[in-house]
């Protein structure tokens, strides 16, 4: 795939938490939760962010493409 994909943080966020049943009566509990779902998830998309435009920075690097050419040539019997 050549085509860089970015997720928006927030939104993603937001869909988890949005997506997740409550499942204590306690509001401290369940807005503790939620903080700690949204936030897992927010940083989750930021990593996954960084990941792919560093995978098209990589592939655009000479050392890496040289890798490649020669992974081409081994043969795997």
């Amino acid at each position: 795939m050549n085509k860089k994909m970015k997720i928006d943080p927030n939104e993603f966020a937001l869909a988890v938490i949005g997506g997740s049943p409550i499942t204590t009566s306690d509001d401290t509990r369940a807005s503790k939760d939620a903080l700690k779902r949204y936030l897992t998830a927010y940083y989750l998309i930021e990593q996954f962010n960084e990941l792919e435009a560093n995978q098209f920075t990589l592939a655009k690097n000479p050392d890496f493409k040289l890798l490649m050419k020669a992974f081409e040539t081994l043969k795997f019997d």
